[in-house]
């Protein structure tokens, strides 16, 4: 009889462990997800941006004083409003720009300038989760890619720019990859080409790099990437591979350009080089700068703009 009882007791203990392991996997996995989509929670991407620009020696004021430019916004087909800043040289060729994590439509006034100096228009966007943007939460690239193109589609009606290009560095050149693997060419909202500096390889990817500490393939790495995974597919209907880069470029087939830098240590070279050997476009080129993560256009900032122009200008 007592031995039955310890049966019985010892099934219930199992049956119950059973049942309180996935539910409190599910649990653990909606409050990863939610720090992953609300990563910028208690940031000021704003001043995030002044500071990354400080240590590059960037001079924020003198552009700030040069380059007045105009606060716009489109709203996405989700109903998310995206704001920008639309600096112009009366051109009909305009350059969206998207810039990466942490940070805001300030980080990328360094490339701005220098499309600017050569007669671009330029309008540079707040990703969702950052600067002004309405929408508060981070998809590395899943929805922030509707933004984009809603702001192209703005470019081509609204200003009337016959040229539209995208470009985007880090994580907002991971959205730019996944914005043209999701447009058709020729569409309004379809840019003409497109540049990614230093791509983001994948939304997984990156968060499993950053939970196993480099270690892709660790237990607490699979763990913490799963159990959020599986939330945020269930509840927020988010999917990780949407934004898997390297996946997802076999269905670019926007002229694009992949600017690689040597010495990054956040997209790693081979990764960047595997995003672009997967793009299924046809016409495409991939540069590379002896530079940190994006700082290309810091280091050498004629060479990159050649290497740009010369891209954008070829006969399509």
């Amino acid at each position: 009889m007592k031995k039955n009882r310890l049966k019985k007791g010892i099934i219930i203990a199992l049956g119950a462990l059973l049942i309180l392991i996935p539910a409190g996997s599910f649990i653990f996995g909606g409050i990863i997800a939610g720090m992953i989509l609300h990563q910028n929670a208690d940031k000021d991407t704003h001043d995030n941006s002044i500071k990354q620009l400080e240590v590059w020696g960037y001079d924020y004021d003198a552009f700030d004083k040069t380059y007045k430019g105009t606060e716009i916004s489109a709203v996405s087909e989700d109903g998310n409003t995206v704001p920008g800043s639309f600096f112009t040289e009366e051109s009909d060729t305009c350059v969206i720009l998207v810039h990466g994590a942490g940070g805001d439509r300030v980080s990328v006034y360094p490339l701005a300038e220098e499309y600017l100096k050569r007669g671009y228009d330029v309008i540079a966007i707040d990703q969702r989760g950052c600067g002004k943007n309405a929408d508060d939460r981070v998809t590395f690239g899943i929805r922030e890619q509707l933004d984009v193109r809603a702001m192209v589609e703005y470019a081509r009606k609204t200003l009337g720019k016959k040229k539209v290009y995208v470009h985007g560095q880090s994580m907002g050149a991971q959205t730019t990859a996944v914005y043209a693997s999701n447009v058709t060419p020729g569409a309004s909202n379809a840019a003409d080409a497109v540049i990614c500096d230093s791509p983001v390889p994948g939304m997984e990817l990156i968060l499993r790099e950053m939970f196993g500490d480099g270690d892709t393939e660790s237990f607490m790495a699979g763990y913490l990437t799963g159990t959020s995974k599986f939330h945020m597919n269930l509840v927020e209907r988010i999917d990780y591979d949407d934004a898997d880069t390297i996946a997802v470029v076999s269905n670019d087939n926007i002229p694009t350009l992949i600017i690689l830098s040597e010495r990054d240590e956040v997209c790693l070279p081979h990764q960047v080089e595997m995003v672009y050997n997967n793009i299924a476009c046809a016409d495409k080129e991939l540069i590379r700068f002896d530079s940190a993560h994006i700082e290309g256009i810091i280091d050498f900032p004629d060479e990159y703009m050649d290497s740009v122009e010369d891209f954008l200008k070829r006969d399509r």
